[in-house]
């Protein structure tokens, strides 16, 4: 037998054993994926080749309670994560850390199976990609400054940062005595308890001669007639404030507060100097001092802006445009906007709040904040005919102002005005000219886009009711003691004034594109639209409600926004003038009613120009308008008519000797004694019949009697001389009406051919919209 015939060949050497012959313990061929042993079995399914599985240790029952116990606690903080999404409170989970259950504290930890971990990225994309397409708004918190940050769906670059977000909380400085405040040093005030040692004039210029109860009294007028309209400051937060800041020695850092900042404070004196008795304080190159201290601050505000700031702006803005500098007022308004907007001041924060990221009276500040911002921009839109570009708008479910009942019943006092202390309203005022003033956002879209297109009338016929309707609903709804009667207006406040003095502007704004338009019918019913009684009531209102105002506090103690409504008010008298000349026979009672009301409107504005200077740009604007537009064509149109009348019937010895010009004021007895030669624009003789097409937009400038059932306005906006009816304008330069003429276009957007006004799209669209020049 040959050497080695009867040795057994070794098999195949197995570099590794599936997990089956491990455990087993047995010879593994090392075939994959099923070895020999296993496929023998009918194991083929259990045969694998991982790593070796660790020893099983026996469950006991302890190990199962904290299993129970983690399952739970990782269950709770799920359900609390999601919820938190469901409120829309951030897509970055980094915020919601502090709800993360902590690791178990059991005697006898919890062992869980090794599994095979991978060096490489996940294939799929998902999570990345949801990161950088998130739809929805992402709250963080500044690494460097610790405030609240608002990054919207295309902020990548600042969404995405390489610091934790939650690494530096806001947190509040010290406050030694919160319960504090700057006391005013006003008449019948204890000097002792107004702290008498503060130093109240640090960051305020030097230069500037100013004590402290002209100061104070300042601030006290201000608040009274100026702020607390649209709530652009809330008097005990500012005087709170303003005790923290200021209190401090000189040598120490005062704290930041966001109701109270030396650019706030310097920036607010520049425009409540105009309340002063002192020639001094309301001549602007003393007033000019406070802007020079406020600007070098803004870059150190910068870095850490809150809402102090933005109120800084706003006041910078209204500075500027008092003295008719409209690029400087936009630039600094803007401003103020668009950090309202970086701040996130237009979202809801009750979350934040629930989150611990903010306290509740931080919310109400921001929330207010947002309104006042909002407010003031729908009013700068009204008043220089632009579009509105302020914080989103309220579609976006954005909270209503709080209403604060306890500060509401602080007492308002004015002394000279003999009325009694009353509650003064404000957070409740503020939420209903909030209100209001997002149904007067709605008026700009209409207005600012109408054109002549035939097509769209009845789509504007349906905006205008809508809005009427929301108008009157409003007012239907306010809360008894904020709406004015005969009973309590002889004592109502300044910001009860404001309220319902807006209210009738808001209807001005919405029907006087309409005022030269036929009476229209609404969807073929009965009831008619007739834009222009809606435009006498309102300004009659206005007139009534400023005499009342003049009465009780004079019209040196008004806010700025009372220019414009007297004279969108004005306006409305002057159509009423041409109207009254429309028709063949002159309507000498209205006529001479309008014109005096225009006359009463000069004199208001030229009382309330000692404080606001922007007033005596509407003054003159409407002096130029009734002295070189309106009278001569007025007196023309009277001296006409009356020589037809002579000439088709004799006068009676009974009328003969009444002249319509009978006791009446200089100026409206002016518009009958007016000679011919007197008068500028063309003559009778002189104006040709029109046979160029009119392109003013037909429906605006369409002739009307006035007087009369609706009748049908033609389908053409080009009307030629034969068929073209009387227009009671057509014979005005209607382009005096736009007051701000230099910056909404020159000649090259009017026809300057006194027979022919010729208007495009956006000159149209302006001309009977909003009026008032370089004002705020």
């Amino acid at each position: 037998m040959p050497k080695g015939a009867g040795t057994r060949a070794r098999g195949p050497y197995a570099l590794q054993a599936c997990v089956i012959c491990r455990s087993k313990k047995s010879k593994c061929d090392g075939a994959k994926p099923v070895c020999g042993s296993c496929a023998a079995s009918g194991r083929d399914h259990e045969c694998s080749w991982g790593r070796d599985a660790a020893p099983r240790k026996p469950r006991t029952e302890a190990h199962f309670e904290a299993l129970r116990k983690h399952s739970d606690s990782q269950q709770a903080y799920i359900e609390r994560l999601e919820e938190m999404l469901e409120k829309c409170v951030c897509q970055d989970t980094s915020a919601c850390l502090q709800f993360r259950p902590q690791s178990s504290t059991s005697g006898e930890s919890i062992k869980q199976e090794e599994v095979e971990t991978r060096s490489e990225p996940p294939d799929s994309d998902e999570e990345i990609t949801s990161e950088l397409t998130l739809p929805t708004q992402r709250l963080k918190l500044d690494d460097s400054l610790g405030n609240l940050v608002l990054h919207g769906v295309t902020s990548s670059p600042f969404r995405f940062g390489n610091k934790h977000p939650g690494e530096i909380s806001p947190i509040s400085e010290v406050i030694a005595n919160p319960e504090a405040v700057y006391v005013l040093q006003l008449d019948g005030v204890d000097s002792s308890q107004t702290h008498p040692d503060i130093d109240w004039s640090r960051y305020l210029p030097q230069d500037v001669v100013l004590d402290r109860r002209e100061h104070d009294k300042l601030l006290h007028l201000a608040f009274s007639f100026f702020t607390t309209y649209t709530l652009r400051i809330v008097p005990s937060q500012f005087l709170r404030d303003m005790y923290r800041a200021l209190s401090v020695p000189r040598t120490s850092k005062p704290p930041r507060t966001p109701h109270y900042s030396p650019i706030l404070h310097n920036a607010i004196f520049a425009v409540i100097s105009a309340f002063s008795d002192s020639l001094y304080l309301r001549e602007r190159r003393t007033r000019q001092r406070f802007i020079n201290t406020a600007k070098p601050l803004i870059d150190a505000e910068l870095w850490k802006p809150d809402i102090s700031l933005v109120h800084a702006f706003a006041f910078l803005g209204t500075y500027y445009a008092n003295y008719g500098e409209r690029i400087q007022a936009e630039l600094y308004f803007g401003k103020s906007t668009r950090l309202s907007v970086t701040l996130g001041l237009s979202i809801d924060a009750a979350p934040w709040v629930t989150s611990g990221l903010i306290s509740e009276d931080e919310r109400i500040a921001r929330n207010r904040a947002h309104w006042t911002i909002y407010s003031l921009d729908v009013c700068w839109a009204l008043y220089f005919g632009r579009d509105f570009c302020g914080p989103p708008e309220p579609r976006r479910n954005i909270p209503m102002p709080h209403v604060d009942t306890e500060l509401d019943q602080v007492l308002w006092y004015h002394p000279s005005a003999n009325i009694a202390p009353q509650p003064n309203y404000d957070t409740l005022v503020f939420y209903q000219s909030s209100a209001l003033i997002a149904i007067a956002r709605e008026i700009i879209e209409v207005v600012n886009l109408l054109r002549p297109a035939r097509s769209h009338l009845v789509q504007i016929d349906q905006q205008v009711t809508k809005i009427d309707l929301e108008l009157n609903t409003w007012k239907s709804q306010l809360p008894p003691h904020l709406d004015m009667t005969l009973a309590n207006r002889s004592k109502s406040t300044p910001n009860r004034f404001m309220l319902h003095l807006t209210y009738w502007w808001c209807f001005i704004v919405l029907h006087r594109p309409f005022f030269t338009r036929r009476t229209q019918s609404i969807q073929h019913s009965d009831r008619e639209v007739d834009h222009v009684k809606l435009c006498i009531r309102a300004a009659e209102h206005i007139m009534e409600l400023t005499e009342l105002w003049r009465n009780l506090y004079t019209l040196r103690l008004v806010p700025i926004t009372l220019n414009q409504i007297i004279f969108n008010a004005a306006t409305i008298f002057l159509l009423r003038a041409l109207q009254a000349t429309a028709s063949p026979r002159i309507a000498h009672a209205a006529l001479n009613t309008a014109l005096s009301q225009v006359e009463t409107c000069l004199k208001y504005l030229d009382e309330i120009s000692v404080t606001w200077t922007c007033a005596n740009f509407g003054k003159d604007s409407l002096q130029n308008i009734l002295d070189k537009r309106l009278r001569p064509v007025i007196s023309r149109r009277v001296a006409q008519k009356s020589r037809s009348t002579d000439l088709t019937s004799s006068p009676s010895p009974s009328t003969s000797s009444n002249s319509p010009s009978d006791n009446l004021s200089p100026t409206v007895a002016s518009v009958y004694t007016m000679e011919p030669e007197q008068q500028s624009g063309p003559t009778t003789a002189e104006r040709q019949p029109r046979s160029t097409a009119v392109h003013a937009p037909a429906d605006w400038f369409q002739p009307s009697a006035f007087v009369g059932q609706p009748e049908t306005v033609p389908d053409a906006l080009s009307l030629t001389a034969a068929d073209a009816p009387i227009d009671f304008a057509a014979d005005v330069d209607m382009t005096a009406l736009l007051t701000n003429y230099d910056f909404l276009g020159g000649s090259e957007l009017w026809g300057r051919d006194p027979n022919l006004m010729v208007l495009d799209d956006n000159a149209a669209a302006a001309l009977f919209t909003i009026g008032f020049p370089q004002q705020f």
